[in-house]
């Protein structure tokens, strides 16, 4: 079946990406850390803490969001055999909508971050694939 070469290759880079992205938002949450005493379950103090935090700490998850995608599409393409561009853009997509996710239910992220956040993940992914992808022999 054709979609089997397709499926140890997204899996792989989806949670190459995944992870790197978590372990990113932990390093920035220890370098930002929301206030003390913030119940993240309450909406309002959330987006409140969200709003105060400064420019830096979204640039940060903005850094970690285009790092975490192009080792999730160098991953993908290095488990796909290095030729296939599809897993590669699959993963992207895949992050992408995560990403999506991630913009409609965080409150109070800026506009600048939440547009950046979804035009991130893609490119990204595909130069992961562009980097360590086989090019054809003359």
């Amino acid at each position: 079946m054709k979609a089997t070469k397709y499926v140890l290759p997204v899996v792989v880079g989806v949670i190459a990406g995944m992870l790197l992205i978590k372990l990113g938002e932990n390093l920035v949450g220890k370098l930002y850390p929301l206030p003390a005493g913030i119940d993240q379950n309450n909406v309002e103090a959330l987006a409140k803490a969200v709003a105060a935090m400064p420019k830096a700490a979204f640039e940060l998850l903005l850094l970690n969001y285009a790092i975490s995608s192009f080792v999730a599409g160098l991953a993908a393409t290095l488990v796909a055999g290095r030729t296939m561009m599809r897993p590669a853009v699959i993963v992207g997509v895949i992050m992408t909508l995560g990403g999506l996710f991630n913009v409609l239910t965080f409150p109070k992220q800026p506009v600048w971050f939440s547009v950046s956040n979804l035009l991130v993940y893609l490119p990204f992914a595909i130069v992961g694939y562009v980097t360590v992808r086989k090019t054809p022999s003359a």
